[in-house]
């Protein structure tokens, strides 16, 4: 038999959590603290930070968490792990597509949403994790000076980037994605440098934004708006793509897949920088030996039981909210249908004639 769910009712909509959780904390307060118990090992206070976004509507910050953790701290520690975020991320697109809600924030009562973010987190939490990547900074005033960039230059030749540059891409990034993919080749599979180059590009496209003198690259098909199809970011997927191929391992290009996948989510150019992370991880499947063995995990009676006390979280967290009354109600559903509108209106009036 399905347990009853602690229901949040609270009178505030979107507009009034944008940048605050449920419980009106900052959200960059919340995804770091978020992020620090899932480090720690700590599940039960990791799923209440996500609750307070997800209770507040922001479902987009839990991902960006998630895909952001698994990225920085997971990556080769447990490969198999982002085919199950990929998964899970489809089935939490069906529930939204299927469109039962007048607002995201109904979705906060949903719980299969619910149980599939405390499940995630769960599994990241307990994954097994690998050394951290860290960013690699680029220095705007020396990377860019001709002078100062022949020494990192090492490809032999310009043979790589005619694989997959195109006529119409911009000449000024060829020498740069020419040393990209040199470090991914067979003959050098230098992660550390091929990251560097990711970031001079990523660099670049910046500053071109700011001179007004935008860098895009001829449209490549990948699963996001048009209007993202010609950034420069794609040229680099692609020769990932190129090399991944090359590698003829069903294991690394299902990984791969699964990864792009996450890169793509909801993709503006400033994932680019947001979902650095991923990308190195990109990189390291294709620079580095991928593990086969690692169990995907290993604790599932701790998952379980993370899923079954859930509502409990979600009890704490209901005391912060903003409750309704009968007359908030009744104009509030000016904002729904007709028929919604008298079911509510008759659902009250029985529930106020005939109290349990």
């Amino acid at each position: 038999m399905e347990k009853t769910i602690t229901e949040i009712n609270d009178i505030r909509q979107p507009p009034q959590f944008k940048g605050y959780s449920f419980s009106n904390y900052k959200n960059a307060e919340v995804k770091k603290i978020f992020k620090e118990n899932m480090l720690k090992g700590k599940i039960e206070p990791a799923c209440y930070w996500c609750a307070e976004l997800i209770c507040a509507g922001h479902f987009m910050d839990a991902w960006e968490c998630i895909i952001n953790y698994v990225g920085k701290y997971i990556h080769l520690g447990n490969p198999k792990l982002i085919i199950y975020l990929e998964m899970r991320y489809e089935i939490f697109r069906d529930i939204m597509s299927k469109g039962n809600f007048i607002t995201e924030l109904q979705l906060r009562n949903n719980i299969k949403i619910r149980k599939l973010f405390a499940e995630m987190i769960s599994m990241l939490t307990l994954s097994n994790k690998k050394h951290s990547f860290e960013a690699i900074k680029i220095n705007r005033v020396e990377e860019y000076d001709i002078t100062q960039m022949t020494e990192r230059l090492k490809a032999p030749s310009t043979q790589y980037v005619e694989l997959i540059f195109k006529k119409k891409d911009p000449k000024e990034l060829l020498i740069a994605v020419n040393e990209f993919m040199y470090s991914i080749s067979p003959e050098r599979r230098n992660m550390t440098t091929a990251c560097y180059w990711y970031e001079w590009i990523v660099e670049f496209d910046n500053i071109c934004k700011k001179r007004k003198e935008p860098c895009h690259c001829v449209r490549r098909d990948f699963p996001v708006e048009n209007k993202f199809q010609c950034d420069i970011v794609w040229i680099l997927w692609e020769a990932i793509q190129h090399y991944c191929e090359d590698l003829k391992n069903p294991y690394i290009s299902k990984i791969m897949k699964a990864v792009l996948t996450l890169f793509c989510i909801k993709y503006t150019t400033a994932s680019c920088k947001k979902r650095r992370y991923l990308f190195y991880f990109a990189v390291a499947l294709i620079t580095e030996p991928v593990p086969t063995n690692i169990e995907l995990i290993s604790d599932k009676e701790t998952v379980s039981a993370v899923l079954d006390n859930i509502d409990q979280i979600y009890k704490q967290i209901k005391k912060n909210e903003v409750s309704p009354n009968t007359e908030y109600l009744f104009s509030n559903l000016e904002k729904e249908n007709t028929f919604e509108k008298s079911m509510k209106k008759l659902e009250m009036m029985d529930s106020l004639t005939n109290p349990p």
